[in-house]
């Protein structure tokens, strides 16, 4: 059984648009209305080795080990695919002319998100690129859900975007997606999926606890929120759904909010999207625990739609894959990821398409 509660979503969304914008005292108030800092501590937990990890974990430690994602050498152990496992492969480029796309002004979208002004001016840097790249003016419209963000690229009216890992394949199966590059840093690339609670909830220390508890994802179509523990607490004994009621929050920073204030007893969650929470100071990482970890996912996939002019898709690759941003404020927002590198969507999204399989996902549904 799936449930849902939209009043509960609505507070989460006050609660998390009020903490972006207050104080940092402000914010950093737990369900029992104390500050922070009366939990448990590092010493309460195993020592933690990043090449062994053991679980439970203050969160504040896998921030301090840079553990929110994987290592740049292992975006190179990959498994090389000539198909996709599961849908079809990004759509070729027409031969016919006349079904290119040449507008004006390419439309950009970044993967929603539940304050759309925290990107607001990050992004100038790539955009200047691309306009310079190709010529074209460049408009950022955030959209407000990843349903939006496919559909508009379906219909032509967006462009270029960055489209979250659970959605990649929506995209592309459905919008005429080609997915192209991904983010990294100079490290440190990709994410992983956490299994978050309060730190002091001793009733929750590994995945069996889950069972019977007020679980939140996040949406249907998120990998780290919804789909990969579908799959992998399934293989693991917990089957969502029946071991446990599932509840969607709405966004990973609800649900960072939910397990801060105490709405939900856990949550599975993206670990970079859980870390920008904590930079921005809406939860405190030392009151929250993690209770298991995946290997790293691929992050945002990097889109154009497959029958732009050529010119132009060649023009966009390079304002992404020629440039270095690490000096700039992207790389500041987005935990020193200041790069980008090419990507081949049937080798780098296996995993999250074997999850998609696992979990029955069907691309022709209009309900991503």
């Amino acid at each position: 059984m799936v449930g849902t509660n939209g009043s509960r979503r609505d507070v989460l969304k006050a609660t998390a648009c009020a903490c972006c914008g207050a104080a940092l005292a402000g914010c950093l108030t737990g369900n029992d209305g104390d500050d922070g800092g009366s939990g448990p501590s590092e010493d309460d937990f195993p020592e933690f080795n990043p090449l062994d990890p053991e679980f439970p974990q203050l969160t504040s430690t896998l921030l301090d080990h840079g553990f929110e994602t994987g290592s740049i050498e292992e975006l190179d152990t990959f498994e090389e695919r000539d198909e996709p496992h599961y849908g079809d492969p990004p759509r070729e480029t027409p031969d016919d002319e006349s079904e290119w796309l040449d507008p004006d002004t390419l439309d950009f979208a970044m993967v929603p998100t539940e304050d759309p002004a925290v990107f607001e001016g990050v992004l100038d840097p790539l955009l200047e690129n691309i306009e310079k790249e190709t010529g074209k003016n460049v408009e950022n419209n955030p959209l407000q859900s990843y349903a939006a963000q496919i559909e508009a690229m379906r219909n032509e009216r967006l462009h270029v975007a960055g489209f979250s890992t659970g959605s990649t394949p929506f995209a592309v199966n459905n919008s005429g997606a080609v997915p192209f590059g991904i983010q990294v840093g100079e490290e440190e690339f990709g994410y992983r999926l956490w299994v978050i609670t309060q730190a002091d909830n001793d009733e929750i220390t590994e995945l069996g606890d889950m069972a019977g508890k007020n679980v939140a994802h996040t949406d249907q179509s998120s990998n780290s929120g919804h789909l990969a523990p579908n799959a992998l607490f399934t293989d693991a004994g917990v089957t969502p759904g029946e071991d446990y009621e599932i509840e969607f929050s709405g966004s990973h920073e609800n649900s960072a909010a939910g397990i801060f204030h105490g709405d939900y007893d856990v949550a599975p969650i993206c670990s970079t999207c859980y870390a920008r929470v904590a930079d921005r100071g809406d939860v405190d990482p030392t009151q929250i625990k993690c209770i298991w970890a995946s290997a790293p996912f691929p992050t945002t996939s990097f889109c154009y739609r497959y029958n732009l002019h050529p010119d132009v898709q060649e023009g966009v690759r390079r304002a992404f894959l020629d440039y270095d941003y690490q000096d700039t404020q992207i790389a500041e927002e987005f935990e020193g990821r200041g790069t980008w590198v090419e990507i081949d969507y049937a080798t780098h999204y296996h995993d999250i398409l074997v999850n998609h399989e696992v979990n029955g996902v069907d691309y022709e549904d209009d309900d991503v």
